[in-house]
């Protein structure tokens, strides 16, 4: 591993990971790392895995020459974000999603950043292999820039949307939202989307599921109550299947997408649940997956 750290804006504020190999996907990477940077005095740590592979390889064992393959890379990357403080670090093996997530372990971030793979739909988070990992064991939250993101030009985050049914887990992403939101003068977009009832299996006639969230309404009001009274808030109640409304929600005049991660499974990790998954597969802008508190 060699590690490079340039001049930058100082040590407070969002601390960010990005992978960087290069590819498209990559420089979306880039491109939303320094747009949710923009304001932030944000430090920037851009890690490249040169040589790839299933195996762990020691990390530490890559020389200077090994190293300066990765120059062209970082160079890019200080173009991309000019003006943010940046760390370089070339690593010698193992696969970019266990990389990252290592480093996420050792060091504190408050999220990682990937691009999607770059097929499918133009303008949609596609989640690849690297980002499917992540979204399933991440130690810190992660964001997948869609495809086509860095082609774009953005200043900063206007509208960060919300997808909020008053859970301790959607309260936790409604924070991460706030704090975004002072950083960039952002308006706060509340999401929640109403299930209505629907029949159970035939086997028990006559049955069925209760409207999710109960009583919608009151869960709205008081997540909007919730929220910092200096920062602009809107709300909005969806009706029908959760995961097709918030991505139609988030069609036009969204910047982000802040999404919590389920209730079960392992605490202080990224773990989303079939909803949550199928939003972050098919959404038109960055989605931030915040990890369980």
């Amino acid at each position: 591993m060699a590690s490079v750290r340039e001049p930058g804006r100082g040590e407070l504020g969002v601390r960010l990971l990005v992978g960087f190999d290069g590819s498209e996907g990559g420089r979306d990477a880039l491109e939303s790392a320094r747009v949710l940077g923009s304001g932030a005095d944000a430090s920037v740590l851009v890690a490249s895995v040169l040589f790839g592979g299933p195996l762990p390889i020691d990390l530490a064992g890559l020389d200077d020459d090994e190293a300066k393959q990765a120059e062209p890379l970082f160079e890019e990357a200080r173009e991309r974000l000019v003006g943010l403080e940046l760390e370089t670090r070339a690593y010698g093996g193992g696969s970019p999603a266990a990389i990252l997530t290592g480093l996420a372990e050792e060091e504190e971030f408050d999220a990682i950043v990937v691009g999607s793979p770059h097929r499918g739909a133009l303008g949609r988070v596609l989640v690849g292999s690297v980002a499917r990992n992540l979204l399933n064991g991440s130690p810190c939250s992660v964001l997948v820039a869609p495809k086509g993101y860095a082609a774009e030009s953005h200043d900063r985050l206007h509208t960060i949307a919300v997808g909020y049914d008053g859970t301790r887990e959607a309260r936790q992403a409604l924070r991460k939202a706030e704090e975004l939101a002072r950083h960039s003068n952002a308006t706060i977009k509340l999401l929640t989307v109403v299930k209505p009832p629907s029949a159970v299996p035939v086997m028990v006639p006559g049955a069925y599921t209760p409207e999710y969230p109960a009583m919608p309404d009151r869960v709205i009001r008081e997540g909007l109550g919730s929220v910092d009274s200096g920062l602009a808030t809107e709300t909005a109640r969806l009706d029908g299947d959760p995961a097709l409304e918030l991505i139609g929600a988030c069609e036009e005049g969204v910047d982000l997408l802040v999404m919590g991660s389920r209730g079960y499974g392992p605490l202080a990790r990224v773990l989303l649940g079939s909803v949550s998954q199928k939003v972050a597969h098919n959404a038109p802008c960055p989605v931030l997956a915040v990890r369980r508190p």
